[in-house]
């Protein structure tokens, strides 16, 4: 097997990863020198690289950061280490909103206990693609974050898809409904895995603006210097402008 060596974006050690496989967004390092930040797959050095350009690290260390769902490696990781004001959120609908499960603040994207203009900076990798309403979800981000504020996601978005489509929802009496068969991805927090509910195409960041609100940009890299590469390692961020 043939290895990059790479400059990781999260901890800046010098690692080396595989060379890129057929499903490159799940590359992780093979030897990271500083073990605390192994780990990291691909979309998470996307991620971090979208967020330590846009702010310092010396900056992040002190901004209201929420993060939905975080599996505690690479970038999660980094920032429960450093960052004074992280804010770590899962969802456990079977207890009280707002309350901590497991050093988790339990919330609901699509109905978040969170007050306005609270946050600075929300988190999610791959959450989007596992809710029944993900817009309402952003919009309700939007309504915690400060003016200026911004959320930075990834969700799989596939390359030959134009529009965005719904594959799973929840009906009237709590059934849920699967167009085709169902796909289910990793979850850190159930080993039962997470029910794909959308598919995104080439209209996610188009919908993100215009049903909630942000102004939005679309990142994506080939850079085998920092181990990011390949189809749907976009990292979406999407900015609140005004009050």
């Amino acid at each position: 097997m043939d290895f990059l060596a790479v400059s990781c974006p999260i901890c800046l050690n010098d690692v080396e990863i595989p060379e890129w496989d057929a499903f490159h967004r799940e590359t992780q390092p093979i030897n990271c020198s500083h073990r605390t930040f192994s780990g990291c797959a691909t979309r998470e050095r996307a991620m971090a690289k979208a967020l330590f350009d846009i702010y310092p690290r010396d900056v992040v260390r002190e901004l209201v950061i929420c993060e939905c769902s975080p599996c505690f490696r690479g970038l999660s990781d980094w920032l429960r280490k450093n960052c004074v004001n992280y804010l770590p959120t899962g969802y456990f609908p079977g207890y009280p909103f707002g309350s901590v499960i497991h050093g988790l603040r339990n919330e609901n994207l699509e109905a978040l206990t969170l007050a306005d203009a609270s946050v600075d900076v929300w988190l999610h990798l791959d959450v989007m693609e596992h809710l029944f309403h993900p817009f309402q979800a952003m919009r309700e981000i939007h309504r915690t974050l400060r003016p200026g504020g911004v959320c930075l996601f990834t969700a799989p978005t596939y390359p030959d898809r134009v529009k965005s489509e719904q594959v799973a929802f929840r009906e009237a009496d709590g059934s849920v409904r699967v167009v085709g068969e169902p796909e289910y991805h990793g979850n850190p927090q159930s080993p039962q895995g997470s029910l794909v509910t959308w598919r995104f195409g080439y209209d996610l960041a188009e919908r993100v603006s215009r049903e909630c609100g942000f102004d939005v940009e679309v990142r994506r890299w080939w850079a085998p210097s920092i181990g990011v590469a390949g189809p749907m390692t976009e990292v979406y961020i999407c900015r609140r402008l005004s009050a």
